[in-house]
């Protein structure tokens, strides 16, 4: 908002004192790109079942809004029982809807559905949040998969912008729902879903921004791996917090994290990748926790490598189901947790992890990328006076 009152006063005393330059902007200053995408949208503004429209490529009919062009499309206001339809036909051409204060609910499918698109990006302003869901909240627990399910959902690629907020409500199936690749990169996603939070069919990439997921079944998932360089789940920034019902990331082919800060509390797997097709899990950065109610980490088709980051991974199944292959200082193995108990590793440096475990826990991965081979962590349970000492783990 300051920013843009900021840019709202210099245009202004640009036009009173220097004039404009040929594009707009005031001399010597560039529009940023969400910025350009505004100036040059089609505005849309929904109420009341009805929609005004300034500018070419979308026509709103029967609670449809219909985007059939490529290019922007500002959309504010809210739509009761509707949709969006982006389908830019056999050419396919780039599509960016910016979301300003948008609430789109649809009862029987997706509130935004791109049937055809080259790539499809959504932003969000930051003026205040928007909503998109599908469905009615239910409490019987039944998934029902009419439709495509999802709350967004894309035959092609969907992209997620930022920087405002935007809350995804899929009471059908899952939250966001691709066939080919979804990419968040920026703002604060907060989804719920009665069964995927993210399901990218090819790749799922988390390069920045805020996502929290609370879902039914798997946080992250993909399912196709028929392209060469497709089916992995890919993490390189920003912050992810799972709570799901299944496993935190199930991916059928490899699950890479090089960066960013990932949590996830999981009633089975926390990662999993695919053992036929001998899927691994890679991490060589970022900052990993883990509870889980089955296998904290699972590459029994592949192996788990560590190179880089920190991992604390618990887990309530008892064996090992990974080939660690570490080139940082690491523990997998054995450690007993009982279901709620608060777990504390006190390093040498007066560092202290704490995870609390979700379930009863017997096998842990730890690993460190700025410790010494042979560093040992103290290990505690408990707090305040119930803090007990449990002797220390060596990373090899």
């Amino acid at each position: 908002m300051k920013k843009a009152a900021a840019l709202a006063l210099l245009l202004a005393l640009g036009l009173a004192l220097a004039g404009c330059s040929g594009d707009g902007a005031p001399a010597g200053q560039e529009l940023g790109e969400l910025e350009q995408l505004e100036a040059a949208a089609t505005v849309i503004s929904l109420e009341n079942g009805a929609a005004e429209i300034e500018g070419p490529g979308a026509a709103f009919d029967g609670y449809t809004l219909t985007v059939s062009t490529g290019g922007s499309f500002l959309v504010s206001g809210s739509l009761e029982n509707g949709h969006i339809l982006v389908d830019t036909g056999e050419t396919k051409q780039d599509v960016n809807l910016i979301l300003d204060a948008v609430s789109i609910h649809c009862e029987t499918d997706a509130a935004i559905y791109v049937e055809r698109a080259e790539k499809t990006r959504i932003y969000v302003k930051d003026t205040a949040p928007s909503t998109l869901s599908s469905g009615i909240a239910r409490t019987d627990n039944q998934l029902l998969t009419q439709g495509s399910g999802a709350a967004v959902y894309g035959e092609d690629d969907l992209d997620f912008m930022g920087p405002g907020t935007l809350t995804i409500e899929g009471n059908i199936n899952n939250g966001i729902g691709c066939k080919n690749d979804v990419d968040i990169n920026g703002g604060t996603l907060e989804i719920k879903a009665v069964n995927h939070g993210i399901k990218g069919n090819e790749s799922v990439d988390i390069k920045g921004g805020q996502v929290s997921i609370s879902c039914g079944n798997d946080g992250l998932k993909t399912d196709d791996a028929e392209k060469e360089g497709k089916g992995s789940v890919n993490i390189t920034g920003g912050t992810l917090n799972i709570s799901s019902q299944d496993q935190g990331i199930s991916s059928i082919k490899d699950i890479n994290i090089t960066g960013g800060e990932v949590n996830i509390v999981s009633q089975r797997d926390g990662l999993n990748a695919d053992k036929e097709l001998g899927g691994s899990v890679n991490i060589s950065g970022g900052s990993i926790m883990v509870s889980s109610g089955n296998d904290a980490m699972d590459a029994s088709g592949g192996v788990l490598s560590i190179s880089g980051g920190s991992l604390l991974a618990l887990g309530k199944d008892k064996d090992i189901k990974a080939a660690v292959e570490a080139s940082i200082p690491c523990y997998a193995g054995s450690l007993k947790l009982a279901e709620g108990e608060t777990l504390e590793l006190r390093r040498a440096s007066g560092e202290v992890l704490t995870s609390q475990s979700a379930w009863e826990i017997k096998t842990a991965y730890i690993a460190l990328a700025d410790a010494a081979p042979g560093e040992e962590l103290e290990l505690f349970t408990g707090s305040g006076e119930e803090r007990v000492s449990r002797g220390s783990i060596t990373l090899g």
